[in-house]
């Protein structure tokens, strides 16, 4: 069973449908000829049943000749009087009596049933017929009919007196002389030959022939359909195949049937977009490190190569102190841009809660001793988030520093719980955000021209962060209009956890 399955699934997708549809079609053609050689024999019962009764019609007639009408038809027949034995019979031999019961004389005449019956050890019967072989069946069904007038005894006398198709009590070479007067009862054999040979045609022509030849056409219409419902994903596999090569621009081919080809085409170039935007965003990224990276190299290896050309001349302490100013500014690119990469490796992984309302007060109170010269107004309801704690600081650092380094006077931090989300605001009142900047500021090493003049601006990674990480965890980061249109404003939305 085990090879069988691995054989199955060797095979091809094409061949495994035209197996599926052949085995599909022999078993639908199997029952068919089944059922409908069924319904053949049925169909022709009901014929050979009227025929029976036919006959049975006509040798009721026998008063006026000893043999059957000229109408008589290829039946075997028995013709049975009040006693129980024979007084003619036509392909029927063996016993006379005993096991064709008549039918009681109090029965009106041309009253017929059918009854159906197993044959006696030394009872047999011949139905010659141009249309097929003899039955073997022991069980066999009679049409059994009491005749409409009563013969006379020299018509019974006439009927019976053939010695080769009659004995019985009280008979002898010349027949028998002492019947009463009596209607007889006629048993015809109802021929089933041409029936049986109507189911075994049917079978036949549907087993032997239809069926095999319906089971190879089914076969070639799943194997030529398939094909064709399959050279969509051939057109896929193509595209993917310069995709790998690297067209990182291509996209595959979409059907236009809306079937799960045509939703698989859509979800990868959906997946091919986003690869291709994190191919860009990667190679963005490196260079725009290496940019921002060049610059304090560039001033640290200064600050070391001047000195040493007239040590005797240098202030050792301040040399070092410069040194030391540009390698924490590579310090906090480096933290910055790993802290990126973990954020993006970590997306869709399982998070906690964080009460976000203690991490504004504990930072809103540090922030009044290292920034005494800003005024740091907060409104915070309860709201736990999704996330770490050192994400979820790290966000709310981000837009506090990047506040304090804008802000004139005064900061202002919201936090309110809504709708099953919390939405952070931090708002400042210094030159604000033009508004074709708001959503570039968000991208990685962006700096507005009235930043880079300042001293103390970063490396543009800040806000970068605090979208990337607020992406990760579900929510959103923008930059909206103030109310007064005053300052820069700034939102975070987190889902709430529960």
């Amino acid at each position: 069973m085990l090879i069988a399955m691995q054989l199955w699934h060797r095979i091809s997708v094409r061949t495994r449908a035209a197996i599926g549809a052949a085995l599909a079609a022999a078993l639908a053609f199997g029952l068919a000829a089944v059922w409908v050689g069924q319904a053949a024999y049925d169909q022709w019962l009901p014929t050979a049943r009227a025929n029976a009764l036919h006959d049975a019609t006509a040798l009721d007639e026998v008063a006026t000749t000893p043999l059957a009408p000229a109408d008589y038809r290829q039946s075997a027949y028995v013709l049975v009087l009040a006693d129980g034995s024979w007084a003619q019979h036509d392909r029927i031999s063996g016993r006379t009596t005993g096991f064709l019961p008549p039918l009681p004389q109090t029965s009106p005449g041309g009253f017929s049933d059918t009854v159906t019956l197993r044959l006696p050890a030394d009872v047999g019967y011949q139905v010659s017929t141009p249309v097929g072989p003899n039955p073997t069946d022991r069980t066999v069904t009679f049409v059994r009919r009491i005749g409409g007038m009563a013969l006379s005894s020299a018509q019974l006398n006439e009927l019976t007196g053939r010695p080769e198709l009659f004995a019985g009590p009280g008979s002898s070479s010349g027949g028998r002389t002492d019947l009463p007067a009596q209607r007889i009862t006629t048993f015809v054999l109802v021929n089933t030959v041409e029936a049986h040979l109507a189911q075994d045609r049917v079978s036949r022509l549907l087993g032997w022939y239809l069926a095999p030849a319906a089971c190879l056409f089914v076969a070639a219409m799943a194997w030529l359909v398939t094909g064709l419902a399959l050279r969509p994903v051939e057109g896929i596999r193509r595209g993917m195949a310069r995709i790998g090569n690297g067209a990182f621009h291509e996209r595959v081919p979409v059907p236009p049937a809306r079937d799960g080809i045509a939703r698989l085409a859509e979800t990868t170039n959906a997946t091919l977009e986003r690869l291709e935007r994190a191919l860009d965003e990667q190679r963005r990224l490196v260079a725009d490190a290496s940019h921002e990276l060049r610059s304090p190299l560039a001033a640290l290896r200064s600050a070391l190569e001047v000195p040493l050309t007239h040590p005797q001349d240098v202030a050792w302490p301040s040399v070092v102190e410069s040194a030391l100013t540009d390698t924490e500014r590579l310090q906090d690119l480096a933290d910055d841009l790993l802290l990126l990469a973990r954020t993006d490796q970590d997306r869709g992984v399982e998070v906690g809660g964080v009460e976000l309302h203690d991490l504004v007060a504990e930072q809103l109170a540090e922030r009044a001793l290292t920034d005494p010269g800003l005024l740091f107004r907060s409104s915070a309801q309860e709201a736990t988030v999704r996330g770490r704690e050192l994400l979820i600081g790290r966000v709310l650092r981000n837009l506090l520093d990047n506040a304090a380094r804008h802000a004139a006077a005064e900061v202002t931090v919201t936090l309110e719980a809504a709708e099953g989300w919390a939405v952070l605001t931090v708002a400042d009142d210094g030159p604000g955000i033009p508004a074709a900047d708001r959503d570039r500021v968000f991208d990685r090493f962006v700096r507005l021209d009235t930043d880079r003049n300042r001293r103390a601006g970063g490396a543009g990674l800040g806000l970068a962060l605090v979208r990337t990480i607020a992406r990760s965890l579900g929510g959103a980061a923008t930059a909206e209009e103030p109310p007064d249109g005053r300052g820069a404003r700034l939102v975070v939305r987190l889902p709430l956890v529960g």
